[in-house]
């Protein structure tokens, strides 16, 4: 389904209250003084509409940065037992970025095979999504990786206009959501012309951009992998992991089991890991797969642009800048990738 509302200001408050009555909401919210986060919201008042980017993206609703897969106990009747989160929730206030990051952890957590994450689907079935739309800074560049109206995986979507926002209503379960909620008309067509006018702005600010068309990536990876970029790259590069930290689709994790002090019980545990990370690659011999650090960095560009893209048909990449901005090393995934490009065009 999908049809067209407006929503005036007032009354999307007005909404959020009433969700909180119901479910618990999570939504992006001011953290210091120019930072953003998503987080479980207590007050509707709390909610932020007007932000560029959070500091971690939405994929910590669906996939927690750590979190108990089972737990086993020996006392008894010895057993394990799975730890399945499938309480309903809100995500509000999703751009459109992290939609499309939504989309692939999609792919990579429950179409790959046919072999679903039970962890990942209970929460993504569990979920209502609220999109809305942005204006970029000098770190986007989602029109490069065709992101930047992406609507899939969203309940509702929200583009601002004078009067409020117009709403996008997409699924059942976003139809729900609005309810009978007060103060909700059919869109003028200048406001029709207003969301419409918000795209075109928005493409219109972006400066950071590819200097190649993204489906040529693959191709041209393959051709650089000695490129000598890697290794200029990597002399700047702290293996700190914080690019794959803050990205919304990396999706590498490692898992433990922790276990009690008498032996007698305990859990296993996922938690959020970066290819990044030294001992990443590290297995029995002890050998590492990428021991250099050249290799790692390699990895991260050909792993977004190459490896996944042929997979499933895209980049995974979203053009949210979330990487770039919170580089210590003030590495541009774009301008790496341009330096890349340069070599063979």
């Amino acid at each position: 389904m999908q049809s067209e509302i407006v929503l005036e200001k007032p009354a999307l408050m007005e909404m959020l209250v009433r969700v909180l009555k119901k479910s618990r909401l999570m939504a992006p919210v001011k953290r210091g003084r120019v930072s953003f986060t998503f987080d479980w919201i207590g007050d509707s008042r709390q909610v932020v509409t007007d932000y560029v980017r959070t500091i971690l993206p939405p994929k910590k609703a669906l996939v927690p940065p750590r979190e108990i897969l089972l737990e086993f106990w020996r006392e008894g009747k010895q057993g394990a037992s799975p730890v399945i989160d499938d309480t309903p929730f809100v995500l509000f206030g999703v751009h459109p970025c992290d939609l499309a990051g939504i989309e692939e952890l999609d792919l990579a957590f429950a179409k790959k095979n046919d072999v679903k994450d039970p962890h990942h689907a209970a929460r993504r079935e569990a979920v209502t999504i609220i999109g809305i739309d942005c204006m970029p800074d000098e770190y986007c560049f989602c029109t490069s990786v065709g992101t930047n109206r992406t609507r899939g995986g969203a309940d509702l979507f929200l583009t601002p206009v004078k009067s409020g926002y117009l709403v996008e209503v997409l699924t059942s379960k976003g139809a729900a959501l609005l309810g009978d909620t007060a103060r909700t008309r059919e869109p003028c067509a200048h406001e029709k012309a207003e969301a419409e006018n918000w795209g075109k702005e928005k493409e219109c600010r972006i400066t950071r951009l590819l200097d190649v068309d993204v489906a040529r990536l693959p191709d041209i990876l393959e051709t650089q992998y000695e490129s000598e970029v890697w290794e200029r790259t990597a002399k700047r590069c702290y293996s700190c992991g914080t690019c794959t930290n803050v990205c919304p689709t990396c999706f590498c994790f490692e898992v433990d089991d922790k276990v009690n002090l008498p032996l007698t019980a305990g859990s296993r545990d996922r938690r959020w890991d970066s290819c990044q990370f030294l001992d990443f690659a590290l297995v029995a011999g002890p050998h590492n797969f990428r021991g250099e650090r050249p290799s790692r960095v390699r990895h991260r560009w050909l792993r977004k642009f190459w490896y996944l893209y042929r997979e499933f048909g895209r980049p995974f990449c979203v053009g949210c800048g979330r990487c770039t901005q919170a580089c210590t090393a003030e590495i541009s995934l774009t301008e790496v990738l341009n330096e890349i490009a340069g070599e063979v065009t």
